[in-house]
């Protein structure tokens, strides 16, 4: 799963940096520190797994979702 911070996320004691791309596939700090936590809503989905996730986490608030991955 890949999407990218679009404002700071608090991860823990850590804000991951805006503009950062979260790569579960990925072995950097901040892909790490996130594995497991759902997704922000206002992060930008790079991929159909991210879309999907959020899709998931916040099904009442699809209209301020990013339309897509794509």
């Amino acid at each position: 799963m890949r999407f990218r911070i679009t404002q700071g996320w608090q991860l823990g004691d850590a804000v991951v940096p805006e503009n950062t791309v979260i790569d579960f596939a990925k072995r950097d700090q901040w892909s790490q520190r996130a594995k497991g936590k759902v997704i922000p809503i206002d992060a930008q989905p790079l991929d159909e797994e991210a879309w999907q996730a959020q899709l998931n986490a916040y099904p009442e608030h699809r209209h301020l979702l990013g339309g897509g991955w794509q």
